[in-house]
């Protein structure tokens, strides 16, 4: 009867998308624009029984994920901030500071790992529903050639020719020309864009391992990944600061996790539609539309359907309320996310091939991977490294008023090296080793018998 229900419910919302599209095209304050795009569909052929057979695999999976009862790990996803511009300094216009990156990177892990400050403030009939979804972001530390980023996470990327940009010249141009590797990371566009309305949008995951399910034809691995406008990333309600660029009642850094949400195969809560449609989260009540805007967090708010008896769920972060209210993901969404991660093209493999890129960086390596020996030493010490790292290592040794005593340049190629430092010639007494990378450098204590 479930699956019987998801048939039902998919046919009809994929009738409804003629009227929805129509209506949409005449908003010009379609705050998230995925359910816009998406409803390009009817266009490509992308069938009923396609969107039927897709919910229905979920569902499955989802039955076995409850049935299996198994530890859940926390996953890691890496982050790529593009910042895209058209020539400002950084830390000015639309090439914005670190700062604000951070502090939208916090805001993102505390509501998906619900540790968000306004948590509290869930109301007692959605409590037990609220979850921590156990994943978490990091931002990436390696680019794509794998050498450590001197800025972690962020790719600023300048485009003297436009001031602006509209969706189809993202997805055209932009996404094409700048995206990293989909399988090794999320890729965050923040751009700012030629509608000031549009907040964001989304590429939905495809489906893996059913035939006959396609992703749009122009949701292609060159544009996977979020963008959001420039005037919605970051929050000025954490602890790194505040003085951010924000649009007013969408300054806490919600619409990247309402984007993220689609990343990961949410639907809006209404089911971009009436009260006959449907996100497939059950312990999402049933809405007859988004809240747009909402600023009175007052509950219990609207019952937009009188078939549910709940009042509908405002402060899901996939509804459109101000960011103010927002402040949880049901478990039927984190089901349905950690199922994307687990089985779909490029979620799977960004899970997969996390490590590739968040590895430490080269200071916190090489420190805990570099010894001196022996040490105290009499006529040499032997430096020892054995990690990962290549590249030219400079080794200085130096007195304790840091006077340069020594200094040598080797090359690292292999994942051992051993190098012998002539110290007879020192007298006794307590010195200083450099050991130098191209993105780091650590200190060791020497002593000469």
């Amino acid at each position: 009867m479930k699956f019987m229900k998801i048939i039902s419910i998919t046919i009809l919302w994929f009738f409804c998308l003629g009227v929805l599209q129509q209506s949409i095209a005449q908003n010009p304050h379609e705050r998230c624009i995925t359910s816009a795009e998406y409803q390009g569909i009817i266009h490509h052929n992308l069938s009923v029984k396609n969107l039927a057979r897709f919910e229905v695999w979920m569902a499955q999976e989802r039955a076995k994920q409850v049935a299996s009862h198994t530890q859940e790990d926390v996953y890691e996803i890496p982050v790529i901030f593009h910042i895209v511009h058209s020539g400002d300094a950084v830390g000015q216009g639309n090439n914005i500071s670190r700062e604000q990156v951070i502090a939208q990177m916090i805001v993102l892990n505390q509501d998906f790992r619900r540790t968000n400050p306004d948590a509290d403030d869930t109301p007692s009939l959605f409590k037990s529903v609220a979850t921590d979804t156990k994943i978490q972001f990091k931002l990436a530390q390696r680019d794509v050639n794998g050498e450590i980023m001197e800025e972690p996470g962020i790719h600023r990327y300048e485009d003297r020719a436009r001031d602006t940009w509209s969706h189809s010249e993202i997805q055209q141009v932009l996404k094409p020309t700048t995206i990293w590797d989909p399988n090794k990371y999320l890729n965050i566009w923040v751009v700012p864009l030629s509608n000031s309305n549009d907040f964001g949008y989304a590429q939905f995951p495809e489906q893996s391992g059913l035939s006959g399910v396609k992703p749009l034809p122009t949701d292609t691995p060159e544009t996977d990944g979020v963008y959001v406008n420039v005037l919605n990333l970051g929050s000025n309600y954490t602890s790194v600061g505040t003085g951010f660029r924000l649009t007013f009642n969408y300054d806490r850094g919600r619409t990247l996790t309402h984007e993220v949400g689609h990343w990961l195969g949410l639907r809006h809560i209404w089911g971009d539609g009436g009260c006959g449609q449907d996100d497939f989260c059950e312990d999402t009540p049933t809405a007859g539309r988004n809240h747009d805007g909402l600023g009175d967090c007052s509950f219990p708010g609207p019952n937009t359907c009188s078939s549910d008896p709940r009042p509908d769920m405002f402060q899901n972060y996939m509804d459109y309320t101000n960011d103010v209210c927002m402040n949880l993901f049901t478990q039927d969404q984190k089901a349905r996310m950690r199922i994307v991660l687990q089985n779909s093209p490029r979620r799977k493999e960004v899970l997969a091939n996390a490590n590739l890129v968040l590895k430490a960086r080269q200071t916190q390596t090489l420190a805990n991977t570099t010894q001196l020996f022996p040490n105290p030493g009499l006529n040499y010490t032997q430096l020892q490294i054995n990690n990962e790292l290549q590249g030219e290592v400079v080794v200085s040794i130096t007195d304790l008023r840091g006077v340069v005593l020594q200094k040598n340049g080797i090359t690292k190629v292999n994942k051992r090296l051993q190098f012998d430092l002539p110290i007879q010639s020192l007298p006794k007494g307590i010195y200083i080793v450099t050991i130098q990378m191209k993105h780091g450098s650590i200190r060791k204590r020497l002593v000469k018998k």
